[in-house]
């Protein structure tokens, strides 16, 4: 009886995955990638002295097909070993979870997508990096330069929003989301009302909305994005985060610049103790060969503030030096970092708070 029991739940499983197959295109992808971090500091900054050698895996499970209707749709969700903090929680209330980056789209047509998405490259999100790097972004290389990025809302956050596609400019993207509860998190319930860390009373402290911008036009292609983000809580500071950059390709060498102004913090914070970020950045790439590539950043951060005492607020200027060999599926990459004048947590940018960091790093894609 209960082989029989068995084989009829085999069979029913077999059936539903067929039924499912036939109308979805179902596909499993992702990485493993091994790092090892060393470097030296000076001032009272000092984590990057530690040694650290550390690992992440990413599986992204992802179908599409279309619909009754005729519309096209995707479901996609990754399983991340990585840290899932967005900018407002933090390691101790960061819920711990593995289901990370995940969307859903409806596309009518081709020309609009309607979204749904956490942690997905949606909105300004898309204009965050728009100059060419060989391997991460110049805040994500190291996380120890204490650079500012572009604020956006889709970050460690659920949104709402829809894509125009080569509607604005031949092959172009128009990207637009709405956040209602920059606080939730990963775990966010879709039948459960959310009163999360730092909630008052179930009510959100934070909603923000984020547009971004993209076109090639030849050689050159075109990245803008802009922010808001109301805050709600007593004397908080709304956000206003714009960016914007070109870069010129002439295969195989490739150079960009971009600038990024914040005024606020995506963190819940109070007005007089808020500041304002200027960050520029100058990219170059140059492909050595079909395998090798090089690379070379330059940024600097100019920061102000009620806070920031202007005697000792140096900008921060972030050298980097990037190299990748590829091997097909596996990639080899090499980076050195110089960050002078680092920024203090949530303050000034101070002299003599230095480090160096040296990344060696293997990504293996399946």
């Amino acid at each position: 009886m209960k082989n029989k029991i068995a084989k009829t739940i085999g069979v029913l499983g077999l059936a539903s995955l067929m039924t499912t197959t036939a109308h979805a295109q179902l596909t499993i992808s992702g990485y493993v990638e091994a790092g090892f971090l060393t470097g030296n500091t000076e001032g009272t900054l000092n984590t990057v002295s530690n040694k650290g050698l550390g690992g992440e895996t990413v599986v992204t499970v992802a179908g599409k097909g279309k619909l009754s209707n005729g519309w096209e749709y995707t479901a996609s969700q990754n399983f991340d070993s990585d840290d899932n903090l967005n900018g407002r929680n933090n390691e101790t209330n960061a819920q711990t979870s593995v289901m990370s980056t995940r969307a859903i789209t409806l596309s009518p047509m081709p020309a609009l997508t309607l979204v749904y998405t956490y942690d997905g490259v949606y909105g300004g999100e898309i204009a965050r990096t728009a100059v060419p790097v060989v391997t991460e972004r110049v805040g994500d290389l190291t996380g120890n330069s204490t650079i500012s990025e572009f604020v956006d809302v889709t970050s460690g956050s659920h949104a709402v929003g829809f894509d125009v596609n080569s509607v604005l400019g031949d092959k172009s993207r128009l990207s637009v989301v709405y956040n209602p509860n920059l606080d939730s998190q990963t775990g966010s319930s879709s039948d459960r009302s959310y009163s999360g860390t730092g909630q008052t009373n179930y009510v959100n402290r934070a909603t923000g909305y984020s547009i971004g911008y993209l076109v090639p036009a030849g050689p050159l292609s075109l990245r803008a994005g802009m922010t808001k983000i109301d805050q709600k809580q007593l004397n908080g500071k709304d956000v206003d985060s714009k960016t914007a950059g070109i870069t010129y390709t002439a295969a195989p060498f490739a150079i960009g610049i971009q600038r990024t102004k914040n005024d606020g913090q995506k963190a819940a914070t109070t007005t007089a103790n808020a500041f304002k970020d200027k960050v520029d950045t100058v990219a170059v790439s140059y492909g050595a060969s079909k395998e090798l590539t090089v690379g070379a950043t330059y940024s600097t951060m100019d920061r102000s503030g009620a806070t920031i005492v202007a005697t000792d607020a140096k900008d921060l200027k972030v050298y980097q030096f990037v190299a990748a060999y590829n091997l097909g599926p596996v990639v080899v990459s090499g980076a050195y970092e110089i960050a002078n004048n680092r920024a203090i947590t949530n303050g000034a940018t101070t002299s003599g708070l230095d480090a160096t960091t040296a990344k060696v790093k293997v990504k293996a894609n399946f």
